[in-house]
């Protein structure tokens, strides 16, 4: 079975992303133990769009239990992500996780050849649409590229979990 993540980019947080605090902590606890929760549930194909943020929060820890935890199961990560050197102009420390999974991921799907204003959107439907269960994680605002992720998927009836950040 086959899940993919939804969520923000460091900015769209209701906490510091950037600093080591309680929320940050319980955050990437709350992420991983959903994650152990879908692989005992028999989920081991997981898509991750790439973004800064929740998307490589997600595939470290996905390659995290795969390399120590689950290594008797097989677990695929795919990396989708919506145009070549779509992290060009990101700061050195996430274009080292972004290089660290994308080393490490079993797929890695180009959704776009280009950038085009929509690239991003059709990235996340193709996320959803080849996805068993989305994980949503969301600070409820309804805007922006994770509300309209959200709002595809339940338009094509899809299973969604949901880590609300506000009551993190």
């Amino acid at each position: 079975m086959k899940c993919c993540v939804t969520g923000h980019r460091p900015n769209g947080f209701p906490f510091d992303y950037y600093q080591n605090n309680k929320r940050k902590t319980n955050y990437i606890n709350i992420l991983h133990f959903q994650i152990i929760e879908m692989i005992k549930e028999g989920y081991n194909h997981f898509i991750t769009g790439m973004a800064m943020g929740v998307d490589l929060d997600f595939a470290i820890s996905v390659l995290y239990l795969k390399n120590n935890v689950f290594c008797n199961k097989k677990i695929i990560l795919e990396s989708a992500i919506p145009y070549p050197n779509s992290n060009r102009s990101w700061s050195y420390e996430f274009r080292n996780k972004y290089n660290y999974v994308m080393q490490n991921s079993d797929i890695i799907t180009t959704v776009s050849n280009y950038y085009f204003s929509g690239c991003m959107q059709k990235r996340n439907e193709y996320m959803v649409n080849k996805s068993d269960l989305i994980l949503a994680v969301w600070n409820e605002i309804e805007k922006g590229g994770t509300w309209n992720t959200i709002k595809y998927a339940r338009y094509k009836n899809k299973i969604i979990r949901y880590i609300l950040l506000n009551n993190i």
